[in-house]
């Protein structure tokens, strides 16, 4: 069933009529050619609702609410910090992060990064692969590519937000496994609701930034014996905590 995002709309009502976007219209419209009466979904504050397109138009497409869906979100809140590494594979990490259920992305520019920010030109690219992942995987989050930021920025951003925890992967570690640490936590805190998951990149992750974030309460875990590149660790790491949250 298609999906159609409503940007900043708030909660919708049964019976209600919404108006989609000039682009979900057209795609609605014009590349799929939907006529009145099939179902659609629809993405707004963070839920899934199952509707009925009562018109078809290329610019203004409207949609009746049928009913609220269940939420396919994991109970926790995973924050993917990856460090940067080329485009091409960021645009990558972004989609099939997506995919697996992360809730935002915070791409930092680190010590050993081989590509370096080049302002911010590509978050609207990102914050775009995210949206049409989101949709094609029936998430009923968007996640957020935020803005990119140096290993200080990340640590500040660790600080305003305040996770329940801060897992590093660092290939130096040999002996912890991030699955064993979730396990452990969830004994600590049977309920925790932000997590973050810190990933290298190509080159690794500096000794300074290990550092910088043990000194925020991080642990350091192995994703295993085997050295990941980085556009594999970060949806390894992905995919072991929702493993662990009874997710997958």
């Amino acid at each position: 069933m298609h999906r159609c995002w409503l940007g900043e709309s708030g909660p919708l009502a049964q019976g209600e009529l919404v108006t989609l976007s000039p682009q979900e219209s057209a795609h609605v419209a014009r590349v799929l050619r939907m006529k009145a009466g099939e179902k659609v979904q629809l993405i707004a504050a963070e839920r899934l609702y199952e509707g009925e397109l009562v018109l078809p138009d290329p610019q203004a497409a409207r949609v009746r609410v049928l009913l609220a869906l269940p939420s396919p979100e994991p109970s926790v809140r995973v924050t993917l910090i990856q460090g940067l590494p080329k485009l091409d594979k960021m645009e990558w990490i972004v989609q099939k992060a997506t995919e697996l259920g992360v809730w935002d992305i915070l791409p930092v520019e680190m010590e050993r990064s081989v590509a370096r920010a080049d302002g911010d030109k590509k978050g609207e690219r990102f914050n775009r692969i995210a949206l049409e992942a989101a949709k094609q995987s029936g998430r009923a989050h968007v996640p957020q590519v935020l803005p990119m930021c140096g290993g200080k920025g990340a640590a500040d951003y660790l600080k305003e937000v305040g996770m329940d925890a801060v897992f590093v992967a660092w290939e130096e570690e040999g002996a912890l496994t991030l699955s064993r640490a979730l396990q452990t936590l969830l004994l600590e805190k049977p309920k925790p609701e932000k997590i973050a998951v810190i990933i290298g990149p190509e080159g690794g992750i500096d000794a300074k930034e290990i550092e910088l974030f043990r000194g925020l309460g991080a642990r350091c875990v192995t994703l295993g014996k085997r050295i990941l590149r980085t556009e594999t660790a970060g949806l390894c790491a992905l995919a072991v905590t929702m493993s662990v949250f009874g997710e997958m």
